[in-house]
């Protein structure tokens, strides 16, 4: 099995230079092992009594770390490292199918504890049942009680281990801008009912690429905010990131940004993209902060019912920092709670088209409902157009044209 390792980490296409070679044992062992003891205890007290104790034993994991790692290292010529500093996770998984019916036995001597346990699964990420807590609980269980519950010594596996392995990398994450040029795609799959609404999406063009390019397990998908169906972003683009699940090509130069950038904008033309780059996982934060914190700029096509005078629509460039009360939009409510939430707008422009069209230009705050600024949604935004300029007016066009957010935060080398 060894040798079977080897020769994968060798073949596996990982673009590392340090890894992490681990061992993965049956929990099952630390009952085992506590039950071992206790028989030495008692069968051998004069000849272990002051000379051993049990945290003088070493633990078989820790064996596995003197010998094996050393010698894998010298075969697929990769630096090894202990703990958490290497991203590329090398795991010898040995399974018993007997491993959770031997567990079981935790319920009998610690029961209203593993009962507790069993209630909290979304806290005890690692299930019902970890190592350090089932000898965390060993060490409160009296000798007598243990030996009723479990066999002293432990009786021997009447089946056979199952030996595996698996390889994995530390998630990487791949930053950059989009533009999208159609008002028919979504930001992300569009389903109801399971039904899908529109032939892709926004992260599906992007991730599908990245995903082959960096050849990864999973891309998820992040941006800063969301454009609707039928508004197309512009400008510099929206900020967006990708976490890159055991991505086997970690190591990009700007040759690579440059192909994957190519590979992106031409699987179609309706989605664009640039400024990609590797970015922290701690800058990922920044994308939430300009979600709901930065200033946006839009476009719109307005219309009203009746003709309008020039010199009415272009008192809208002589409010600065208008402050909305936006109640939840009657278009959302069904994935928003209903709300009334201050949103700012910094300034408009006005440019007129004709006697009852002119183009809009909005600089607001983030998450600012400009559809609803323009129409009210029977006054559900205050003010609105409709309020300000005493006409009906409605909007038939939007465009994104800038996220104010420096994106992509690029690290720099020391």
């Amino acid at each position: 099995k060894m040798q079977q390792i080897i020769n994968s980490i060798k073949t596996s296409g990982y673009d590392a230079d340090r890894f992490t070679l681990s061992i993965s044992l049956p929990i099952s062992l630390s009952i085992r092992e506590h039950s071992l003891w206790l028989y030495y205890e008692k069968e051998g007290k004069e000849i272990l009594e002051g000379k051993l104790k049990k945290e003088d034993i070493v633990p078989l994991k820790q064996i596995w770390k003197y010998i094996y790692p050393h010698n894998v290292t010298s075969e697929v010529g990769l630096i090894h490292e202990s703990g958490d500093t290497a991203d590329f996770f090398v795991e010898l998984v040995i399974q018993w199918e007997k491993d959770e019916i031997e567990m079981q036995v935790m319920e009998r001597l610690c029961p209203k504890e593993y009962k507790e346990r069993a209630k909290k699964t979304n806290v005890y990420n690692m299930g019902v049942y970890s190592r350090q807590g089932v000898d965390n609980s060993l060490g409160s269980v009296s000798h007598t009680k243990f030996m009723e519950e479990f066999s002293v010594p432990p009786p021997v596996p009447d089946t056979p281990f199952q030996l595996d392995f698996r390889m994995s990398r530390s998630s990487i994450w791949l930053g950059g801008r989009y533009c999208k040029y159609t008002r028919e795609l979504p930001q992300t799959p569009w389903l109801i009912k399971g039904v899908r609404k529109c032939f892709s999406s926004v992260e599906e063009l992007i991730g599908d690429k990245v995903k082959e390019f960096l050849d990864c397990e999973q891309v998820k998908f992040l941006a800063s905010g969301r454009e609707d169906v039928d508004v197309r972003m512009l400008g510099s683009g929206r900020p967006f990131a990708f976490e890159c699940v055991n991505s086997k090509k970690t190591k990009l130069s700007q040759s690579d940004f440059e192909d994957l950038t190519k590979l992106i904008n031409d699987h179609h033309k309706a989605v664009q993209v640039n400024s990609l780059a590797l970015v922290s996982k701690s800058s990922i934060k920044r994308l939430k902060q300009g979600e709901e914190e930065k200033r946006k700029q839009y476009t719109a096509l307005c219309i009203t019912k009746d003709p309008y005078e020039l010199e009415n629509i272009k008192k809208l460039e002589e409010f600065k920092d208008l402050v909305l009360k936006q109640e939840t939009p009657i278009r959302v409510l069904h994935r928003r709670a209903n709300a009334i939430r201050d949103k700012i707008v910094h300034s408009m422009t006005v440019t007129q088209l004709n006697s009852t069209l002119f183009k809009l230009g909005v600089i607001s705050s983030a998450g600012t409902y400009i559809k609803e600024l323009v129409h009210g949604d029977f006054e559900r935004t205050k003010p609105n157009l409709c309020s300000i300029l005493g006409v009906d007016t409605d909007i038939l066009a939007l465009d994104v044209t800038e996220v104010f957010l420096e994106w992509p935060l690029v690290e720099k080398e020391a």
